[in-house]
């Protein structure tokens, strides 16, 4: 088990990840899923069950969550456990951990944080409170992903480069692909924030769009404690 391991699968959630964002952010949760909510408010009964943007949504973080998997498991192999145990693997020398990362982590905390607390604006129908939780939701997402750049630049600085040995290799593959799916998720928070400028647009037009999205926040700051607890323990 080597590092190209790891890229492959890298590329093979990139090509999954792409179709999958793309089919949840321009059909299910913009047009199907918001619609299903609108007739269900309205009382009509033309079209009853579980809105597709729902199930799509959990059939893509099941893919995602045995894409990390895979690189965790890769991780534990590649540090000497499990076939490499007893086989000479002395390569593995773990590097030092960016001070960033720990506001990182609260950012993301308060990014989940204000996308509930927008969750529950929603249901209480307060257009100015959604819209100011959602845009301070995704200005820490924001900051979280700035600060990920910073602690890339600061182990790059210390001399730990993608290629200087497995666990730093590992740390770049780790936070990019999370870094992936956490901007896919802000392309899709994007497109809510715009429609909820629009005066025409109810807040029930978007309410399973901003659901989706909290859902999907909140199983990234899970990955992300997992993650950051995996590197600081090794």
């Amino acid at each position: 088990m080597n590092i190209w391991v790891a890229f492959g699968a890298l590329i093979t959630g990139v090509i999954v990840w792409f179709l999958l964002v793309r089919r949840l952010s321009t059909r299910s949760w913009e047009r199907h899923g918001s619609s299903v909510h609108v007739r269900h408010a309205r009382g009509d009964v033309g079209e009853v069950g579980v809105p597709p943007a729902r199930i799509a949504l959990w059939v893509f973080l099941g893919v995602i969550t045995s894409l990390f998997g895979l690189f965790i498991s890769a991780y534990f192999i590649r540090m000497g456990h499990g076939h490499g145990a007893g086989h000479g693997i002395s390569d593995w020398h773990p590097v030092s951990k960016p001070p960033i990362l720990w506001f990182n982590t609260a950012m993301l905390v308060l990014s989940s944080a204000a996308m509930q607390l927008a969750r529950r604006a929603v249901k209480s129908n307060d257009r100015a409170r959604v819209r100011g939780y959602l845009f301070a939701g995704g200005a820490c997402a924001l900051l979280f992903l700035t600060g990920q750049l910073a602690a890339w630049q600061q182990l790059r600085d210390a001399g730990y480069g993608l290629t200087s040995g497995p666990a730093g290799a590992f740390f770049y593959v780790l936070t990019g692909v999370h870094g992936l799916h956490l901007i896919g998720g802000l392309g899709v928070w994007l497109k809510s924030m715009i429609r909820m400028r629009t005066r025409a647009v109810e807040l029930i037009e978007v309410r399973l769009s901003i659901e989706l999205c909290t859902v999907y926040w909140h199983y990234l700051l899970l990955v992300w404690l997992v993650m950051f607890a995996l590197l600081l323990s090794t």
